[in-house]
């Protein structure tokens, strides 16, 4: 699968398409200098119709290698975290932290009661 992403004004448009090639006549035609309104149908019934001058970019994704980006991202947070607590482990500053015991507030009051009225 692949998208192509069009950014027009303030917001972006996203056409979705099943096989490379039928992306990359899209992202052609998009970046034809001379054509002035675009008309792209995707393979999913979306239908952008725009003017050429208010496009003011637009990216071609392959979502196969999109996925394995964010896998390898989630993977090195995945190794970033665990460094980082092996570190903590190891940090004086956070050690002490660790045994310092909480103030324990009782749920008694600690023995005193207000008194009634």
């Amino acid at each position: 699968m692949f998208i192509i992403n069009v950014a027009l004004g303030n917001t972006s448009w996203r056409l979705l398409y099943k096989t490379e090639d039928r992306a990359r006549l899209a992202y052609e035609l998009i970046s034809n200098p001379v054509i002035e309104n675009l008309i792209l149908d995707d393979d999913f019934g979306q239908q952008l119709c725009a003017k050429a001058a208010h496009v003011y970019g637009f990216m071609l994704e392959d979502m196969d290698k999109t996925k394995m980006a964010h896998v390898e991202m989630a993977l090195h947070q995945a190794r970033t975290q665990g460094l980082a607590t092996k570190m903590a482990q190891h940090d004086p500053a956070l050690k002490a932290q660790s045994t310092m015991s909480p103030s324990v507030l009782n749920p008694m009051g600690n023995g005193f009661r207000a008194p009634s009225n």
